[in-house]
């Protein structure tokens, strides 16, 4: 929490090298994203620009470019008097993100199955393969990856810009909350297998069948979620300055 109490700090170690393909700020938004999104910086985590600067050898101007971006992502806050944090989610937000993300998914996922061409279904089973070697060896960045890019693969089969530019604007702060569901015993296993299943049934032009699993998939996702962090539905009262602040700049 960025409330005074119990901070986590910014850790150097494992950040990952400076893409050499972008601009200064776009590199530094893209190591510091990264390390977000695979939960190496987790939820409350201080992010200290002269840190980042010397940890990653520039200076802090691009630094501080890549934490608005970030902040305009929904990923992080800044703190008056107290700089920025990795975003903090209250059990209430992610009940309401969840729910945005089981609507949109779910039109996806119905819209698939009437325009999915055969070459799409052909992917997405294939796919199950990477889903399958990830399990296998237990590597979660992978399993990660192969998730982010089958739910991906739906919405793009769905063939409604639209509704990709709406789940694009929500993309990064499920990918930050996805990660945590992927670190909860026995969830990826069940996860793996609901895609599985899925696929099936989009194949199939199995429509209403198809849409419910996809709502039973990503709520049953929000209950393990929630159970796992012992969370309650929080008022404004008792959230977190982070939290708090998160929510007001929605």
């Amino acid at each position: 929490m960025a409330n005074g109490k119990d901070n986590k700090h910014f850790e150097a170690q494992g950040l990952e090298p400076l893409p050499e393909n972008l601009q200064m700020g776009a590199r530094v938004y893209r190591t510091l994203l990264n390390g977000i999104l695979t939960g190496q910086f987790e939820s409350g985590t201080q992010l200290r620009p002269d840190v980042i600067a010397r940890a990653l050898e520039v200076s802090t101007t691009p630094v501080r470019e890549a934490m608005h971006r970030l902040e305009n992502d929904g990923l992080t806050v800044k703190m008056p008097y107290q700089g920025w944090f990795v975003r903090d989610f209250s059990s209430e937000q992610i009940h309401e993100l969840y729910e945005v993300r089981a609507a949109l998914e779910c039109l996806g996922v119905r819209l698939a199955c009437d325009r999915i061409t055969e070459a799409d279904i052909e992917w997405l089973r294939n796919h199950q393969s990477v889903g399958e070697a990830a399990l296998a060896v237990g590597d979660t960045e992978a399993y990660r990856i192969y998730n982010q890019d089958l739910h991906a693969a739906i919405l793009k089969a769905a063939k409604n810009s639209y509704l990709s530019s709406v789940m694009g604007q929500l993309r990064l702060q499920n990918e930050m909350l996805m990660i945590k569901t992927s670190r909860i015993a026995g969830r990826s296993v069940r996860a793996f297998e609901e895609h599985g299943r899925v696929i099936e049934l989009i194949a199939h032009r199995q429509v209403q069948a198809a849409e419910q699993l996809m709502q039973t998939h990503i709520l049953d996702a929000l209950k393990d979620l929630i159970r796992s962090q012992g969370a309650r539905p929080v008022s404004r009262d008792d959230e977190s300055p982070a939290t708090a602040l998160a929510a007001k700049n929605l």
